[in-house]
């Protein structure tokens, strides 16, 4: 359905056990060509498939969204891990979150090696009192148990040539247009949001950051309420776009306020959400889903979304 001219708005599902799942969303440069668009869709389906599983054994929301998002850090077509964008220097930092509609959060930042990201916030989350780690060393990953990659593993051809075709629209003689168009395209990120068959509903996301970042830069994804939120009482959301104008904004938690406070439908609220990041000038999506009934998926006009879901006996997956 459609919210106006600034967002769109699907609403998924039903009641019971629900999945959710995004690949990132904003403005291209290039458009998606046919095989990029069957790698991604097989992706997305693979990552639906290993999610939804979980929650059709039975299992909790929080292990749906870490099998749904370990698919598609797997995935060199997606932003995280194997196929991060990478900074300025050629490497790829990588940053998660994981949030339980009780409170309970994880999250991390300027990963260098970590396979799956979001076993690293995961980690945090269930072995130490904290909620977010910056750059953890590789002796406390071992520590807890995460499997570790040299850098050089998240670097994919197609993201080396992004990041030199970005220096270049920036370099001396880059026309503001272009080089306009080359920031809109930057960024990128996977979530997921759960409800499995007890209601609890959880909410996780993953990404590379933007492409030609400067090392250190840390976006919306890790961040509880900006770019991942989850309240028993409300909603689980995940954000992607440009991370900024979600922090700004406090993109994820906003969502939960409309809903909670204002009593606001799902989908009205992502989409009064998303006029507000557009508003500074971003752009992206989010993936939403209530303690009870249908999520929603949104995201700004003009944007691209990989998104998909699953509900009883019903998936759907597109970009």
């Amino acid at each position: 359905m459609s919210m106006g001219d600034v967002a769109h708005v699907e609403r998924v599902g039903g009641e019971g056990p629900l999945l959710v799942i995004h690949g990132g969303a904003g403005r291209r440069l290039h458009e998606m060509t046919l095989e990029q668009k069957a790698e991604t869709n097989a992706a997305l389906a693979a990552a639906l498939d290993a999610g939804y599983a979980v929650l059709a054994a039975g299992g909790t929301a929080a292990d749906a969204v870490i099998a749904a998002i370990h698919v598609m850090e797997d995935a060199p077509c997606f932003n995280c891990a194997r196929g991060a964008a990478l900074t300025l220097d050629g490497t790829a930092e990588l940053d998660a979150c994981l949030m339980l509609g009780n409170g309970e959060t994880g999250a991390a930042c300027g990963l260098t090696s970590a396979k799956h990201p979001i076993d690293v916030a995961c980690a945090v989350m269930e072995r130490t009192p904290h909620v977010l780690f910056s750059a953890p060393s590789p002796a406390l990953l071992d520590e807890w148990g995460i499997e570790q990659v040299d850098n050089a593993y998240y670097v994919t051809p197609a993201r080396a040539a992004a990041l030199e075709e970005w220096k270049q629209l920036h370099a001396t003689g880059a026309s503001a247009a272009d080089a306009a168009a080359a920031d809109a395209t930057r960024h990128g990120t996977v979530g997921a949001v759960a409800r499995d068959a007890r209601g609890i509903i959880a909410a996780g996301t993953s990404t590379g950051g933007i492409t030609g970042q400067v090392s250190g830069r840390v976006g919306d994804s890790p961040l509880c309420g900006a770019g991942t939120y989850a309240n028993a009482g409300s909603v689980a959301v995940s954000c992607t776009g440009t991370g900024e104008t979600f922090i700004q904004e406090v993109a994820a938690y906003q969502v939960h306020a409309r809903v909670s406070m204002a009593g606001e439908a799902l989908d009205e609220a992502c989409a009064h959400m998303l006029e507000a990041v557009d508003g500074r000038g971003g752009n992206g999506g989010v993936i939403a889903l209530p303690a009870e009934g249908a999520g929603a998926i949104g995201y700004t006009c003009g944007a691209q979304m990989n998104r998909a879901w699953a509900w009883e006996g019903q998936r759907f997956t597109g970009v």
